[in-house]
């Protein structure tokens, strides 16, 4: 029995060998498709963070000042309301800040309230869409 497995010449013929490697490719095509469709989600969700993160620092050193100081800066000064800055790498993240005086009486306060509402907001852009991320917050008298 030995004998007859080892004399055996006959191999995979060439159209075995093409049908294989066609399956083979069938197979693989829409793995391929689905690994470069889960990186280029990965490289967005990147920049997703990378823009949300941006937003928190400038919201942070923002409430780290006082109310008075922070009034001054956005509402008082001749940037207002807007101050903007631009990030360079990767894609080119551009920082609004925005402070605006809230109106007591529009929002339910007591009368004589200071309330302000900052918000930040990141843009970007991936490719030929442009994405923004925001984030908000009010800040009012300790």
């Amino acid at each position: 029995m030995f004998k007859t497995i080892v004399k055996r010449t006959c191999g995979y013929s060439l159209v075995e060998l093409l049908v294989a490697v066609a399956i083979l490719g069938l197979v693989i095509s829409p793995l391929l498709g689905l690994f470069t469709g889960a990186f280029s989600f990965m490289a967005r969700a990147g920049q997703s963070c990378t823009a949300i993160n941006l937003c928190r620092e400038k919201m942070e050193t923002i409430k780290t000042k006082d109310f008075d100081q922070v009034k001054n800066l956005y509402i008082i000064s001749l940037e207002t309301p807007y101050i903007e800055e631009i990030f360079v790498g990767g894609p080119a993240y551009r920082r609004t800040t925005a402070v605006e005086l809230l109106n007591p009486a529009d929002h339910y306060l007591p009368p004589n309230s200071e309330l302000l509402a900052v918000t930040i907001t990141v843009s970007y852009k991936a490719g030929n869409i442009d994405y923004e991320e925001s984030l908000e917050s009010r800040l009012s008298r300790r």
